[in-house]
């Protein structure tokens, strides 16, 4: 692992460019290069040592012989791995953990909002219609977390202050203090069974890809509520939509999507008792300035030799 000062800082994108435009007086000396396009980014490759950005495009990183930091803006790493030949000795870091408690409050905020059929509300009083929709209880439901990081961590502690019993799954199946029952992945089809709720909070891989697929649908409950805050690949969005529509699951909060934004040809726009949000759920306003705040305290640790905090495993993918 190099050491050393690192001179120049790239960054990628229009939310890197902002960020870093905000946050100049953390350049430390360091020169900051603003790639703008595909094309710029692509001809500053061989001169990148340290780079904020996400979904960059290259096909191959052979080229980058000076980087030593990857730095991503969020925490899904799917855009970026796996990356054809970039060297195992490049550090590569992301932004779990910022957007936890926002991610958090908006699974549960949604949940309850289900729970109580409020999208329903909402569409009878837009029609100016008087017509009860029935609200359920959510204290003494079960609930299911798909992901026990962060975002999975923060979601159990707030739906247990609610009275449920919540069930997670992890890979590796550990137990963990905050939550009532903890299961490795290969069981979720059959937890599937016992949850008025799913939410899922997993990295989308190879391994998550279609996760919450046909299978597991048709083995949950008539009432059971979706809620994605992860990656929209991690659901099978046809096999969703259509049980949605038939009336054979309780409803959906989808704040990711397979294609975004989402065409406005997509049948989920209109499934019943369902509520659709544009990726915003991590959203807070100190969030550009709490990455930017990460990205120099990696360049640091790279530049002493120290692993970074937020690691990647280039293999695993999160």
């Amino acid at each position: 692992m190099r050491v050393g000062k690192i001179t120049k800082v790239h960054c990628y994108g229009r939310f890197a460019i902002d960020a870093l435009d905000a946050s100049m007086s953390a350049l430390g000396g360091r020169r900051l290069i603003a790639c703008r396009t595909e094309t710029e980014f692509v001809a500053e490759l061989g001169q990148i040592e340290a780079v904020l950005g996400i979904g960059m495009p290259v096909d191959n990183w052979s080229r980058a012989e000076r980087l030593r930091l990857i730095h991503l803006i969020g925490s899904g790493a799917d855009s970026l791995l796996p990356a054809k030949g970039l060297s195992s000795d490049v550090q590569v870091a992301n932004a779990r953990g910022i957007s936890a408690p926002a991610m958090a409050e908006f699974a549960v905020s949604t949940l309850l909002g289900l729970t109580k059929r409020l999208p329903d509300a909402l569409t009878s009083q837009h029609a100016r219609e008087w017509k009860r929709h029935h609200p359920r209880l959510i204290s003494g439901a079960t609930l299911l977390v798909v992901g026990a990081g962060p975002v999975g961590r923060e979601v159990a502690q707030r739906a247990r202050a609610l009275g449920m019993y919540v069930i997670g799954i992890r890979r590796t199946g550990a137990p963990h203090p905050g939550f009532d029952e903890m299961h490795s992945a290969d069981r979720f089809a059959q937890l599937a069974t016992r949850a008025d709720a799913i939410v899922m909070a997993v990295p989308a891989t190879a391994r998550t890809r279609q996760m919450l697929n046909a299978d597991v649908l048709d083995r949950c409950t008539a009432n059971c509520l979706i809620i994605n805050v992860s990656r929209g690949d991690v659901i099978d969005e046809e096999a969703l939509s259509a049980r949605l529509h038939a009336g054979v699951l309780g409803g959906a909060a989808l704040d990711v999507f397979q294609r975004e934004p989402l065409p406005a040809t997509s049948p989920l726009w209109d499934a019943p008792n369902t509520i659709i949000t544009p990726h915003v759920s991590w959203s807070t306003p100190d969030y550009p300035s709490r990455v930017v705040d990460l990205f120099f305290t990696n360049i640091e640790r790279v530049e002493s030799g120290q692993p970074v905090i937020n690691p990647v495993d280039h293999v695993r993918g999160y």
